[in-house]
């Protein structure tokens, strides 16, 4: 992935709104797990966990395409959802590979262990997100837009940059997709 001047600035900035999302989902993912764990699924941790990933999965999904890749505009809705859930499934798997040789394979059974575990796997499984949503999920165009010289020159800017305020309002205003 080769990245210039601006594209590190716009790479940077999904990778910190991919990181909040993220915290948030985690947050969600680790709450549900542990009250699966506690209540319905004793001695079925990797069950609990299956349920809070699907969970945590679907508003992930809502978070990144609002928020995080909304300058990546695409009418492949349903593509890029189905494409969402199998990436995640793939991160699950990465996820439960590193619970299920702590569990089976180390014999760590508590929850203490398993929480650890489970966490380093998201990190493991949250590098191969990143990477699948930008490249494959969220990779319709980034909106652009020319504004005549004209314009720039009453906006304070000059040589045809858009100015940051002008590329914010135009990447949150809606195009009736």
């Amino acid at each position: 992935m080769r990245v210039r001047g601006r594209g590190w600035r716009a790479l940077f900035g999904e990778a910190w709104r991919f990181g909040l999302v993220g915290a948030v989902n985690v947050v969600i993912n680790f709450v549900v797990f542990n009250a699966l764990a506690l209540t319905l699924f004793p001695n079925g941790e990797l069950k609990a966990n299956i349920v809070a990933t699907a969970f945590a999965t679907t508003t992930s999904y809502l978070m990144n395409r609002g928020w995080t890749f909304r300058h990546r505009k695409t009418s492949r809705i349903p593509r890029e959802y189905v494409l969402f859930f199998l990436f995640n499934a793939a991160g699950l798997a990465i996820e439960l590979a590193v619970m299920g040789a702590a569990k089976y394979g180390l014999g760590l059974t508590t929850l203490w262990a398993l929480n650890i575990a489970k966490a380093a796997g998201l990190g493991a499984g949250t590098v191969f997100r990143f990477w699948t949503y930008r490249t494959f999920v969220f990779a319709g165009a980034p909106v652009s837009v020319t504004v005549p010289e004209q314009a720039m020159a009453g906006a304070g800017g000059g040589g045809g940059r858009v100015p940051e305020p002008v590329e914010a309002a135009v990447a949150a205003a809606p195009t009736g997709q």
